[in-house]
């Protein structure tokens, strides 16, 4: 056995997986589980074939109004003289709301009863700052003190379903960055950009014997000890460690490999966004055991020319949106899955003078899936109510909005989930 010491690991060198599965959070769950590939596929074995969560994050802060107009409203027109549209931009859902034209790629989930529109969603005393706005949808931490939550809503629903290091794709993240919503104690969330980014690196200089370097590497990790319990724990920790790396990496490229999007899934192409959503397309579709994934498209700031930047965003969030949902469809996948999105703040109701919106407050949800009850839900906005600030005020709460995912759709309990107890709303089923 080899005597386990700084000048071994920084001589031999220690594995490294790209984009994220050997994230901090995951030293806590491996160093009490097992260190053999057999148990990653048993594992998957048990989670497959329940119901799924795909989570968008619209990142910016997406203007509600512009995405779900109330185009007969007069107030509208007259706070928005320029960003305003007319019947002619909008594809109407009821005599007073319509969806964007530029969203138009979703008007098909709405026609099927698959796309429901949770209105008026934020929560008191909003913070309009970017990062303390998102830290506190992801944590639940209404202070906005980043840095002193411990759990974001997601890690802690993956805590409350019991998974373990064995399960290494119960999260996952289409991406470089893991998002704060799934950090948990003893919870491990690959965040994966692609499939070859996603692997375990060879040395540069030795392509050649990558294979035997990397079985080295593992017996070489795999037989250290040390003198203390201490030092015994930590040779645990670096064996599974390495054993889940090399194990993960190879599932997703051979499930990468076998995945191939359904000929109707027109995804977007030069789309980072359509290309995380593929990530996770075949994260589910090879039965990688999923059970929350999470996918971001960002740039919705749009203090100004909102009305050019939304028309290039808006088309890429639906088209990709719509595009996995007839994979997921051509794929028998789509009955297990429901999508919700979020997004920090909403914008200000009336338009500023560079042609755009500040940072506002409340703002609609979308959620997608056979299992939601189709339609508006909530009031529709009301322009003449507004905040001190000129914002609207909103209806329900982001947390009665994921307690009713959590405990319709996900089968688990909201209010050990989130903390406490909040009201469940009436869009899914």
């Amino acid at each position: 056995m080899k005597r386990l010491s700084r000048r071994a690991m920084m001589k031999d060198g220690l594995l490294a997986v790209g984009s994220g599965l050997l994230a901090p959070g995951i030293f806590e769950a491996l160093a009490s589980a097992p260190a053999h590939a057999a148990s990653l596929g048993a594992a998957r074995t048990m989670v497959t074939g329940g119901r799924i969560l795909v989570v968008v994050q619209i990142a910016g802060g997406n203007d509600g109004l512009h995405a779900i107009v109330p185009y007969t409203d007069p107030t509208y027109a007259q706070v928005r003289p320029t960003l305003a549209l007319d019947k002619s931009k909008v594809m109407p859902l009821n005599a007073k709301m319509g969806l964007n034209n530029d969203l138009g790629a979703l008007k098909p989930l709405w026609d099927a009863g698959q796309m429901a529109v949770v209105q008026g969603v934020g929560y008191p005393n909003p913070n309009l700052s970017h990062f303390q706005s998102m830290y506190i949808w992801q944590t639940l931490d209404l202070t906005g003190a980043q840095g002193t939550a411990q759990t974001g809503w997601l890690g802690k629903y993956l805590q409350s379903i019991g998974t373990t290091v064995q399960q290494p794709f119960t999260g996952v993240s289409g991406g470089a960055l893991l998002p704060e919503a799934f950090e948990a104690p003893g919870i491990s969330v690959p965040s994966i950009s692609s499939a070859q980014a996603f692997s375990v690196k060879p040395d540069p200089r030795n392509r050649a014997g990558a294979a035997q370097r990397r079985r080295a590497l593992l017996d070489f990790t795999s037989s250290f000890t040390g003198d203390t319990d201490a030092q015994n724990a930590f040779a645990k920790l670096l064996a599974n460690t390495s054993q889940a790396a090399a194990t993960g990496s190879d599932e997703f490229a051979k499930a990468a490999m076998a995945y191939k999007p359904a000929a109707s899934a027109k995804y977007p192409q030069n789309s980072a966004f359509a290309d995380s959503m593929q990530i996770v397309a075949a994260a589910i579709t090879q039965n990688l055991g999923v059970r929350v994934a999470y996918v971001t498209l960002g740039g919705f700031d749009t203090h100004a020319d909102e009305a050019a930047t939304l028309g290039m965003l808006y088309p890429e969030l639906a088209q990709t949106i719509a595009a996995f949902w007839r994979d997921m469809q051509a794929h028998g996948m789509a009955e297990n899955i429901m999508m919700m999105t979020w997004s920090e703040f909403g914008r200000r109701v009336a338009e500023n003078g560079s042609g755009g919106t500040d940072h506002g407050t409340a703002a609609p949800q979308f959620v997608f899936g056979p299992g939601v009850a189709g339609g508006l839900h909530g009031n529709d906005p009301d322009l003449t109510n507004l905040d001190s600030s000129g914002n609207l005020i909103f209806q329900y709460d982001f947390r009665a909005y994921y307690a009713t995912i959590i405990q319709k759709w996900l089968g688990a309990d909201a209010a050990t989930v989130l903390g406490s107890s909040f009201p469940i709303l009436d869009f899914v089923k």
